[in-house]
């Protein structure tokens, strides 16, 4: 009877396996949105991680020019015959001054593989750094740290003014994707 139940975990392992890679291949290049959101009246600060659908990275409902990076729009790419790569990043800074002081929140890229034709080179994700009156509270934080398996991925960061503490929110990938 043990070797039935076993047999059956299996089973029900490599089906879901299986659905998440389907789920992720479904989508030929993910496009991560991190938007920033400082409410001074709640005396909160939210960072979200989301996924658009499109290919070109946008989707106007969603897009809060100031305070929304696409980790996309953030590398530089060389296109030549042989391969395409990643061959510069850049950061984005921005402030938020809730009750216990001034915040400033730094979004990079997450960079898996600078080449994007070889494994991981297709997904980028992103990266944030959160400092507080000068002050790193949270350090470079990547938002996916693996390229692949279903690693937690982080889809919020809420710091909170009036302790200066943040929370932080992961869900497995196959949920995210």
């Amino acid at each position: 009877m043990t070797s039935m139940i076993r047999d059956q975990a299996v089973v029900i392992l490599l089906t879901a396996t299986l659905f998440w890679a389907g789920a992720i291949t479904a989508v030929d290049k993910p496009y991560p949105l991190i938007t920033l959101k400082c409410d001074a009246e709640a005396d909160v600060l939210t960072i979200t991680n989301a996924l658009l659908k499109d290919e070109k990275g946008v989707m106007s409902n969603e897009i809060d020019a100031d305070h929304s990076y696409s980790p996309w729009d953030m590398v530089d790419v060389a296109r030549r015959t042989d391969s395409t790569r990643i061959i510069k990043s850049t950061k984005a800074s921005t402030s938020c001054r809730l009750s216990s002081g001034e915040y400033t929140i730094i979004v990079e890229p997450q960079i898996f593989s600078k080449d994007l034709d070889h494994r991981c080179g297709e997904i980028i994700s992103g990266a944030v750094t959160i400092m507080h009156d000068g002050i790193e509270i949270l350090e470079r934080t990547a938002f996916e740290e693996y390229c692949h398996g279903n690693v937690p991925v982080i889809t919020r960061i809420t710091v909170f003014g009036k302790t200066g503490e943040h929370k932080i929110k992961r869900i497995p990938k196959s949920r995210f994707y």
